[in-house]
């Protein structure tokens, strides 16, 4: 069976001179009647016949203009199917230009309206071609832009973290100095009560009850403080020597428990408020949700952020409490710290019932520079980092506030296994 036809092949065209062309036919047909006219002009003629020679010659006359019209006209016939054929082909510039005032003429025009109005819809195909390929660069270019904000971004992050580890390094190192000195003179000074304790045991019988009594009392107490100055100056230690590794910043993304490193930082940041006021006193509540798990986060970036969220509330609560100043015996200090998984979010609450944010100041505080901290009590880099940091982590911070009443600070991270998270 043989294979049907596909609009799509080429069909080779009639040939000019073939029998099937109905103008061949009628061409034929025209000379044959122009030899049979001639023939009849002949007998007329030599038969001496008047009026069929008459006759014989308006008809050849007829015959002669007929035929000339015709062949004027598949001339013209012709030339328009070339054009078609051009068209066909594809070939819009190649155009034919004819006289007259028939239908070969209007069939012309008409093939004249077609070819403009094909090269409209061609042009309006490149056109929507350019379009759709414009679009696409520029997707393309707004996603590279994209790329390009965010590598700006890390490198704008991490050029703050450097910086702000070099200056928390050359501060550390400008306080343990002289917190060694105070260890190493709190030891010595307890040697030296030891040795005087010796002395006026060894010399008891020398000095009356109430002497020694008083001497023992004044060495008690000054061994005491002696110890109370070691152990702060520990303590203290230990605290500049978190905040130089934190400040180092940085390093891989692990998998952290973040209820720990929230619990843990905040620990941290009250016992350097603690360490400024010994007086100050907050009540930490925790809730936090065992299904947030760990995250795939930086733990010493974003340790920071948590330490420094709770260095902001415990000293807005400080500020409130000296505010008061014993006007208010029922204001406990008290720190709220929650996590809780929110569809592929963890979501970690921060909440203070310090002293506030001024509501003309909310827009502003994640800028950087920008501080409600008396003069030079802040750098106003604090909040901006952290949420560079957040941001870098895939997440976002914002805050919520009433002046004198609380300060809540959320920090939304991807959850375990989300697009973000897991990257």
């Amino acid at each position: 069976m043989a294979p049907k036809s596909t609009p799509s092949e080429h069909r080779p065209p009639v040939a000019r001179f073939s029998l099937k062309r109905k103008s061949v036919q009628m061409l034929l047909a025209m000379m044959l009647m122009l030899v049979v006219e001639v023939l009849v002009l002949w007998h007329a003629a030599r038969s001496g016949h008047g009026l069929l020679l008459v006759l014989a010659s308006s008809c050849l006359g007829l015959t002669v203009l007929a035929l000339y019209r015709f062949v004027h006209t598949g001339i013209r016939t012709v030339e328009l199917e070339i054009w078609i054929r051009q068209m066909g082909a594809g070939n819009l510039d190649y155009t034919v230009e004819l006289s007259g005032n028939d239908e070969v003429n209007e069939a012309a025009k008409a093939l004249e309206r077609l070819r403009q109005r094909s090269i409209e819809a061609l042009q309006l195909d490149l056109v929507r071609e350019l379009s759709n390929s414009l679009q696409q660069k520029n997707d393309e270019l707004e996603r590279v832009l994209a790329e390009l904000r965010q590598t700006q971004d890390r490198i704008i992050l991490r050029r703050k973290l450097v910086e702000l580890g070099e200056l928390t390094a050359g501060v550390a190192h400008e306080i343990r100095n002289p917190l060694n000195f105070m260890k190493n003179f709190a030891e010595a000074s307890e040697d030296l009560v030891a040795e005087l304790r010796h002395e006026i045991d060894q010399r008891a019988a020398d000095l009356s009850d109430d002497s020694r009594r008083a001497i023992v009392g004044a060495t008690g107490e000054l061994t005491d403080n002696l110890r109370r100055i070691r152990s702060h100056g520990d303590r203290a230690d230990r605290i500049v020597r978190d905040m130089v590794t934190m400040g180092h910043g940085g390093g891989e993304r692990q998998s952290v428990d973040i209820n720990n490193l929230l619990s843990e930082r905040a620990t941290i940041a009250f016992h350097s408020a603690s360490a400024r006021d010994e007086d100050f006193e907050i009540d930490i509540r925790g809730s936090y949700a065992p299904d947030v798990g760990e995250l795939e986060v930086v733990p010493d970036d974003m340790g920071r952020v948590f330490l420094n969220i709770v260095s902001n509330a415990c000293s807005a609560m400080s500020d409130k409490r000296r505010l008061l100043d014993g006007d208010d015996d029922s204001y406990q200090p008290t720190l709220w710290l929650s996590t809780e998984q929110a569809g592929d979010e963890v979501v970690i609450s921060i909440r203070d019932n310090g002293t506030g944010i001024p509501a003309d100041s909310m827009d502003k505080i994640f800028n950087p520079f920008y501080t409600t901290k008396p003069s030079g009590t802040g750098t106003g880099l604090g909040l901006s980092i952290s949420n560079d940091v957040v941001r870098e982590h895939g997440g976002s911070m914002s805050a919520e506030s009433e002046p004198g009443e609380f300060t809540e600070i959320v920090v939304r991270l991807p959850a375990a296994g989300s697009g973000e998270g897991s990257g």
